[in-house]
């Protein structure tokens, strides 16, 4: 049976880690405590997933800059 995206999970994921772009190594860490704590789950809900791409996203964008 596939998976299927929940959009209101989504949302409450959101809500919950405020993912934004990344301007201070402050905001940089607080994103990486989130990431570890979701690398160490496991079989993360494709929410959480989808979340956990987000943020590895967005610290690669500030790393980079």
């Amino acid at each position: 049976m596939p998976l299927i995206f929940n959009q209101d999970k989504y949302k409450e994921l959101l809500i919950k880690y405020q993912p934004k772009l990344i301007k201070t190594e402050a905001e940089k860490e607080r994103i990486l405590a989130i990431v570890e704590e979701l690398t160490h789950r496991s079989n993360l809900i494709p929410e959480e997933a989808e979340i956990y791409e987000l943020l590895i996203t967005l610290i690669e964008k500030y790393e980079q800059e």
